[in-house]
């Protein structure tokens, strides 16, 4: 073989060589990059396992808390328990002075709301609005009282609503129980020249008046005699005499136990019932006084019957108002607060008054309506009137059949009708309890003063309406 083709075949055997180890170096090159490649996945696998650790290190650090505060709360000194405790201690003290501050608060609103009330009262602007919020009474829960054998002249209620006295034209006196209906105690007729019999009257009771206290009952009859009585066991006390006709008119003093009465003798008088004493006698009145009524002021009011006037006497003064505003027989009248009055008259009138004016505030002509032939008309008398004190309702009474409910409105310058409560007869007395639960009405066949009419459907009896009130307001002032 040459040379040159031993060159040759040496110069392809050293290339296959040299290729054999490049190919040789890539491959473990590839290698070397497949393990880094590798290397860096099994990394890679490693931060992803280190990173779920350290999710689950922070779930159970709340448990971890939990348990430190655990032990330090066990291990809690003593000295630093005495100090959370007083802390706790300071707080339930804060905590029920704060409870003591809003009950006192609240008293004294309810105080200075009492105090506002009695302001109010004694100026005569107190006004509870309710005769709008009175519906209207069911006939049949009203309840009938029979005892009496003659005409209900006069009645009164307890000033703890729990006993009415009834007084007829059989000269008797019955004290009943309001919640049971039944008599506690019957005060007989007198008899005339009858000795060893009990103390009462011998003629009509036509009036009778009971202290706010409750202690003494008042009643007067036409043989010019005032008897008093305790009000609880009906045990005679006194006999006041003095007046020279037929007594008509009975009132205590709101507060006191001083008495006034008025007469058919035209004449007011003032007693001392504690003191069993008279005091002094009011002239004034033109003819026979029908009706007389009195709150807590030094002071009275009385119909004047045919004289056509309404006076208020002013008793320390010895001093008088005239009103003037019927045009018939005034028989009847009732103070709504310290400075108004309501009252009705034959003509069938009924009027509101305030004692800062001479005529009434309103005036409500034929209150019960006309009865009669056409032509021959002649309105329903009013034979009875009260009020409610000091709030918008009042009462008025006649023969037509019914006893109507009115509102006084606003500064008492209107009467609105309100309802009506049907009952047969001569309504002679009216008396609303002191809570305006209940209306007491004194029935009878005859008008109280006189023998005019006489209705025969009629019961001579004590009447109980009950008065159901849909919401209940505030007192407002007038």
């Amino acid at each position: 073989m040459s040379a040159a083709a031993a060159a040759r075949k040496r110069g392809r055997s050293g290339s296959g060589v040299g290729a054999a180890a490049g190919a040789g170096k890539r491959r473990r090159k590839a290698e070397s990059a497949g393990d880094r490649g590798k290397a860096k996945a099994k990394g890679g696998g490693r931060m992803n396992e280190e990173i779920s650790s350290d999710s689950e290190t922070e779930s159970l650090a709340p448990k971890r808390t939990e348990e430190v505060e655990e032990e330090e709360e066990l291990e809690e000194t003593a000295q630093e328990k005495k100090l959370r405790l007083a802390k706790l201690y300071l707080e339930q003290l804060r905590q029920q002075e704060e409870e003591k501050a809003e009950a006192r608060e609240f008293e004294e609103d309810q105080v200075a709301g009492r105090l506002k009330e009695d302001v109010l009262e004694q100026r005569g602007r107190l006004q509870k609005c309710v005769a709008r919020e009175i519906q209207t009474p069911d006939p049949a829960a009203i309840r009938v009282l029979r005892g009496h054998q003659l005409s209900i002249t006069c009645l009164v209620v307890t000033p703890d609503d729990s006993a009415i006295f009834s007084a007829a034209k059989d000269c008797t006196i019955i004290k009943w129980s309001v919640e049971s209906g039944r008599k506690l105690h019957v005060i007989p007729r007198a008899k005339k020249g009858t000795e060893g019999q009990p103390t009462g009257h011998s003629t009509h009771v036509l009036c009778m008046a009971i202290s706010s206290d409750g202690k003494y009952l008042a009643s007067g009859d036409r043989s010019k005699l005032i008897l008093i009585w305790e009000a609880q066991s009906c045990r005679h006390l006194y006999t006041f005499t003095g007046h020279r006709d037929a007594v008509s008119g009975l009132a205590f003093r709101r507060g006191t136990h001083q008495l006034y009465s008025t007469s058919h003798d035209r004449s007011v008088k003032v007693w001392n019932v504690a003191e069993n004493s008279y005091v002094e006698t009011l002239f004034g009145h033109q003819d026979a006084v029908a009706a007389l009524d009195a709150l807590s002021r030094e002071c009275c009011v009385t119909a004047g019957g045919r004289d056509g006037t309404v006076r208020v006497w002013k008793i320390p003064e010895e001093s008088q108002l005239v009103f003037y505003g019927h045009q018939g027989s005034i028989d009847c009248v009732h103070l709504i607060n310290e400075e108004h009055m309501v009252s009705g008259a034959d003509d069938g009138s009924v009027a509101l008054w305030g004692l800062s004016k001479k005529r009434p505030l309103a005036l409500q002509r034929e209150a019960h309506g006309i009865r009669g032939e056409p032509g021959l008309e002649q309105p329903y008398w009013v034979s009875s009137v009260t009020a409610l004190l000091n709030t918008d309702l009042v009462a008025t009474g006649s023969h037509d059949s019914r006893v109507r409910l009115w509102q006084c409105g606003e500064g008492f310058r209107r009467l609105d009708h309100v309802c009506d409560i049907p009952l047969v007869g001569f309504i002679n007395s009216l008396k609303f309890s002191s809570t305006g639960d209940f209306l007491v009405a004194g029935v009878g066949q005859e008008h109280r003063l006189g023998r005019w009419w006489r209705l025969k459907e009629a019961r001579n009896s004590v009447c109980i309406i009950p008065l159901r009130r849909t919401s209940v307001h505030p007192a407002a002032g007038s």
